[in-house]
């Protein structure tokens, strides 16, 4: 498992984590049942404080995304966190909304956001299938923990 943090990136720290493993998850690279590295690895491969991986740790435990089994390790959560439609769909809104400011604010035309989200869609599922196809090479991921 590869994590990139960028210090001059205004996202916090802790939060550029949240991201990546996230997309680690949406892309299939992780996958429910796997381990994740512990705390002090984590920090010492993103090269941040042990505190600052914890926090993140912290923060997808508490959004259902992973399970911390003492003695055991930090696992991706076998189970999908439970958010009723309308907690989703507003989720989604909320997100909508950053995406459609930020794109305002950029000088990004409104009426190109269309055909740019369709080719991020596009180029996600690209490699979604590039991660699936190589899950299917080498079974034996990193981080593959006891299921």
């Amino acid at each position: 498992m590869i994590l990139e943090v960028d210090p001059s990136n205004p996202v916090p720290i802790y939060l550029q984590i949240v991201e990546q493993i996230r997309r680690l998850i949406a892309l299939g690279a992780l996958r429910p049942g796997d381990r994740l590295p512990t705390v002090r690895d984590l920090g010492v491969r993103c090269r941040v404080n042990r505190n600052t991986a914890a926090r993140a740790i912290l923060e997808l435990e508490r959004e259902g995304v992973l399970r911390t089994r003492v003695g055991q390790g930090t696992f991706v959560s076998e189970e999908a966190p439970r958010l009723d439609r309308m907690e989703r769909n507003g989720i989604l809104e909320a997100s909508l909304d950053r995406l459609v400011i930020e794109a305002h604010s950029l000088g990004v035309p409104l009426e190109e956001l269309g055909s740019k989200l369709t080719r991020r869609i596009d180029r996600f599922k690209r490699q979604r299938k590039a991660a699936a196809r190589q899950a299917a090479v080498n079974p034996l991921r990193v981080g593959k923990g006891a299921r």
